[in-house]
């Protein structure tokens, strides 16, 4: 069967000995990915990359030499690029909700500050984390740290790693707490970057937990360098602090730290149910969506013949479209 495909994949790349696609697809790079670094060759001053993020290509497929080195290139020098495009065009737009009991009432709210990648949004998230976690903010536990190994793996393929190998590890850590007769766990984690290297790590914390699992199954299961894993008991510390202490570390973060989790989708923290002790709040809401606008093209003086009443607490929104 494998030698039919290798000659199914040497057909294709003596047929098309005119264009720089068959010597990608040979190295096991999708379509969408080799026609994207083609297309970089013929446009080489547009950004191709936020196309190819929308279409959701895996780029850690190339597995050979130049090809590779080649690919992870110009998927990382863009990558960057196309999360401060992003990022800037999140910067400038606006959204519009009007007021449920008031139709002529509205509101005039900046979707960057629901984002993470804005200091306002990271506010907002904090607050949501404690309005959430209500008085759970002092108690003891096990606090596990896992890092990657420079040597082992690359800083990109950390990235699209981190997410699922935490996973299996939460999920190796519970299967051999079932054969040994434990309880389930449940965690309260949180990702990082550490500046000098870039690369990712994160902290799990086990509230009121004394033991977890043997640290040499632990380094086994996480399956990167033996002093990988770090697991330490505290007499004391916040849960409630722990998760907000890491978002606030955000705004010290790279863009290059930044567009990896915005490209791979990645959580910057997670927690079981277990720990959200405030019953969420299930009320009708007060707004509605109604329009969403650019600041660079919103009318204030339109917005304001529409509505009677216009919320806005930032200025700069408040003078546009006046002359």
């Amino acid at each position: 069967m494998s030698v039919m495909v290798n000659n199914n994949v040497d057909s294709l790349k003596q047929s098309g000995q005119s264009c720089q696609v068959p010597e990608l697809l040979a190295s096991g790079v999708s379509i969408a990915e080799a026609v994207a670094v083609w297309l970089s060759g013929l446009y080489a001053r547009k950004p191709i990359l936020h196309w190819v993020h929308l279409l959701r290509v895996n780029v850690g497929k190339a597995k050979i030499g130049s090809v590779a080195s080649r690919k992870a290139e110009f998927v990382f020098v863009d990558k960057v690029s196309a999360f401060r495009g992003y990022r800037d065009s999140l910067a400038d737009k606006l959204v519009v909700v009007r007021s449920r009991s008031d139709s002529s009432t509205a509101k005039i709210i900046r979707q960057s500050d629901s984002s993470r990648y804005f200091p306002e949004g990271r506010y907002r998230i904090k607050a949501k984390i404690v309005k959430r976690m209500g008085g759970f903010y002092s108690t003891n536990g096990l606090m596990l740290t896992a890092t990657y190994a420079p040597q082992m793996i690359s800083v990109d393929d950390a990235f699209r790693d981190v997410g699922g190998r935490s996973r299996r590890l939460l999920d190796n850590i519970n299967r051999w707490r079932r054969r040994n007769g434990m309880a389930r766990v449940r965690g309260i984690k949180v990702l990082e970057v550490q500046p000098s290297t870039g690369y990712p790590h994160f902290h799990i914390a086990f509230p009121k937990l004394r033991y977890l699992a043997p640290i040499s199954k632990l380094t086994e299961w996480w399956g990167q360098a033996v002093n990988s894993v770090d697991l330490s008991y505290r007499d004391n510390f916040s849960p409630t602090g722990y998760v907000c202490k890491y978002i606030s570390k955000l705004e010290g973060w790279s863009d290059d730290a930044m567009a990896e989790i915005w490209f791979n989708r990645t959580r910057l923290y997670s927690m079981s149910r277990d720990y959200y002790t405030q019953v969420e709040d299930k009320r009708r809401p007060e707004w509605e969506f109604y329009t969403t606008k650019l600041l660079s093209l919103l009318s204030m003086p339109e917005l304001m013949t529409t509505f009677d009443n216009v919320d806005c607490r930032d200025r700069s929104v408040l003078r546009a479209g006046f002359t």
